[in-house]
C-alpha cells in the first residue's frame, strides 16, 4: 500500500500566503512530496530558488551564485528525508537566460558529481520571485528502509 507524506521543513524556503480567513498564513504548496511502500520511496522535491530559508530574500543577483543556492536548497530538502543528490533521477531546471546559464552551469556540476539525473532545461520568461533566474525541481528515489523525516 503506497504512503503519502507532504512536508513542510522549518529549514526549507515556503510560501505561506496570510488571508483574511486565514490571518496567521496558510501553506500555498508542499515544499517535498514523499509516496512510499514496502521498498521504494519517491521524494518529489518542489521547485527550488536562490532563496535563503531564514528570510525568503534571493542570495545574489549572480547567476553563479544562484545555483549554488538552489542546489544548497536541494540538498537540503533531500537530506530531510534521508535522500542526496546521488538518489536523483529526474530534474527540471528553469532559467531566464539560457546562455548565461551555461556559462555557470559547471556549478551545478559540484552538487550532482556522481550521477547525472534525467533533466529538462527550458528557458522561460518568468519566475515566482521576480529576483530569480534559475529554478530545479527535481525527484530521488530511495529504499524505503533509508527514509527518514526530520
Amino acid at each position: 500500500m503506497l504512503k503519502r507524506m507532504f512536508i513542510n521543513p522549518d529549514d526549507l524556503w515556503a510560501r505561506i500566503e496570510k488571508t483574511a480567513d486565514c490571518p496567521e498564513g496558510e501553506l500555498l504548496y508542499s515544499p517535498i512530496v514523499v509516496v512510499s511502500d514496502d521498498t521504494h520511496t519517491h521524494i518529489h522535491l518542489a521547485g527550488q530558488t536562490a532563496r535563503l530559508p531564514e528570510t525568503g530574500e534571493v542570495a545574489s543577483d549572480d547567476m553563479r551564485a544562484q545555483i549554488r543556492q538552489t542546489c544548497e536548497n536541494i540538498g537540503i530538502g533531500l537530506n530531510h528525508v534521508g535522500a542526496n543528490f546521488d538518489d536523483v533521477v529526474t530534474s527540471t531546471t528553469y532559467v531566464l537566460d539560457l546562455q548565461e546559464y551555461y556559462r555557470n552551469s559547471d556549478e551545478r556540476f559540484k552538487y550532482f558529481k556522481n550521477n547525472r539525473p534525467a533533466s529538462t532545461l527550458l528557458q522561460i520568461s518568468a519566475l515566482g520571485f521576480p529576483k530569480c533566474k534559475i529554478e530545479i525541481t527535481c525527484e530521488a528515489i530511495i529504499e524505503t528502509e533509508r527514509l527518514r523525516v526530520k
